[in-house]
């Protein structure tokens, strides 16, 4: 293929190719390998950027406040409506999925979140968050480009079979460009990216002698991985499934495609999707509560979908936006820019359940009537990549520009088999009777059509064939099991199906 011809279908399916079109040659990175911990490799990061300045006053709402009602008397989100999270905040009543995975210890709101001498242009602040400056420091790299350049040292001297990061949109963020290029790949379709992107051939011809021969090399090189990112990803989608229903709006639609992606395989660690609108100058109480209803059902199905495939232990979603509103409403039933608010940090691996950032200070505000930040934003960023991604304190601060104090966000992450399988909705029962003689009943639930096998291995560890092998519909099933043949002793039955295992004990006596 001509490489007008590349560079034409590139741009329509929307898929940013890393390098392709920054100008720089291809060279080693300058950074040292990150040696993560064993498991870390496996676990996936989602952004959720809420573009254009979440109002987080009437996102997390201090209901028990007078200050905030006198400060909203058009705005302001009625008491005994609010879903409460303690005796002081709770979130708005669109949030209802959102409630409950806090309930469920599933959910960290962070609040107060922010960074000193707030920037208030939606571009200069968004930038600031993505490359986690400091508020007067031009940056022209990314947190995340940053991070994936340190993990993946060889790159793009050696090119991966499947995008590093991957942003559902027209292009990708600053968050994600390294010092080499950017670090991901943007697309809106996988569907159409797979039509335009393969196929991709390079012109056997030779480079030229010039300087502009390892540049060419380079282009053909993102050519090829183009073709390769296009069968990866498409492979992934035609072998992953969504396992629940998801709503029509935008995010629900990114999300569900993520999950897909994430539950076909595709070996990406870190998505970024967008939910637009929250730049709510005017006419904000009805927009506003349906952004909210958007997120809290978007990331409610997605983390959902993600223990269904049992995959819920790799996942970790946090949210983020440019800043919060003022605390003030204005004359047009609006809220303009301000400064701190609330994040969120989702999924089975948080110690959820819980507030951090301490409650917001409607009377100590800044010099512009905003709220005064307590929480740096990269506070959020290095716990994220330590706790989370498994690079070291050192690391984490040569990523960031500095050292920031962690959050208590994480769980060890060591859920059990056992635990995995219940979250995903896979139950193994004990079998009746037990101790058993002749015969004995095994019962288990599987939550969709899935293939089921279950092994029967002795206190020796040797196994004694599969009572089951075969793909069943979704519920509850029964079995019944001859142990007339098998000498009396100690065994485990060992159910497998999909990434789970869980097994139970069972005594065979005479």
């Amino acid at each position: 293929m001509k490489r007008r011809d590349f560079l034409k279908r590139s741009a329509q399916v929307g898929a940013l190719i890393p390098l392709a079109s920054s100008g720089l040659m291809a060279r080693p990175l300058a950074y040292n390998y990150f040696n993560r911990p064993s498991g870390a490799e496996d676990r996936i990061l989602v952004l959720i950027n809420l573009s254009g300045g979440n109002d987080g006053l009437n996102t997390v709402i201090p209901y028990q406040d007078s200050a905030y009602y006198n400060a909203r008397p058009a705005l302001n989100i009625n008491t005994n409506s609010v879903l409460q999270l303690d005796e002081k905040l709770g979130l708005h009543n669109s949030m209802t999925g959102i409630h409950n995975l806090f309930n469920e210890g599933n959910c960290v709101v962070i609040n107060n979140v922010g960074y000193p001498e707030q920037n208030r242009s939606h571009f200069r602040s968004t930038d600031i968050w993505h490359t986690a400056s400091d508020a007067e420091e031009i940056l022209f790299t990314g947190w995340l480009g940053r991070y994936l350049q340190a993990v993946h040292p060889d790159y793009p001297s050696t090119l991966p079979d499947a995008p590093f990061a991957l942003q559902i949109s027209t292009s990708t963020s600053l968050a994600l460009l390294g010092a080499n290029g950017n670090m991901g790949i943007a697309l809106e379709n996988p569907e159409q990216f797979f039509r335009l992107a393969n196929g991709l051939e390079v012109e056997p011809t030779p480079l030229p002698n010039t300087l502009a021969g390892p540049e060419l090399e380079y282009v053909r090189n993102i050519i090829q991985q183009s073709d390769t990112f296009s069968k990866e990803i498409d492979n992934a989608m035609n072998s992953g499934a969504n396992n629940t229903t998801y709503n029509t709006d935008s995010l629900s639609l990114q999300m569900q495609t993520v999950a897909r992606l994430i539950n076909g395989g595709l070996p990406t660690s870190v998505y970024i999707v967008t939910l637009g609108g929250f730049d709510t100058h005017s006419g904000q109480l009805g927009s506003h509560s349906l952004l909210l209803n958007y997120f809290s059902s978007a990331v409610t199905s997605f983390l959902n979908d993600m223990n269904i495939g049992g995959n819920g232990d790799r996942v970790v979603c946090m949210s983020y936006s440019e800043f919060g509103r003022r605390l003030n409403e204005n004359g047009s039933s609006g809220t303009d820019h301000g400064a701190a608010a609330p994040q969120f940090v989702l999924g089975n691996p948080v110690i959820g359940g819980k507030l951090l950032g301490g409650y917001p200070d409607l009377i100590n505000l800044d010099d512009r009537g905003d709220l005064v930040q307590k929480v740096d934003f990269r506070r959020i960023y290095a716990t994220i990549l330590s706790d989370w991604l498994g690079v070291s304190t050192a690391e984490t601060a040569n990523v960031l520009g500095g050292s920031f104090g962690k959050l208590p966000i994480f769980t060890t992450l060591g859920a059990t088999d056992e635990q995995r399988a219940s979250r995903a909705g896979i139950l193994l029962e004990q079998n009746r009777p037990n101790p058993a003689s002749g015969r004995t009943e095994i019962a288990f639930t599987i939550p969709t059509r899935s293939f089921v096998r279950i092994d029967l291995v002795d206190s020796r560890g040797r196994e004694h064939g599969s009572l089951v092998e075969r793909e069943l519909e979704p519920g509850r099933h029964q079995i019944q099991v001859d142990l007339s043949s098998y000498p009396p002793g100690g065994y485990i039955y060992r159910l497998q199906t999909g990434r789970h295992r869980v097994s139970k004990r069972m005594a065979i006596v005479r």
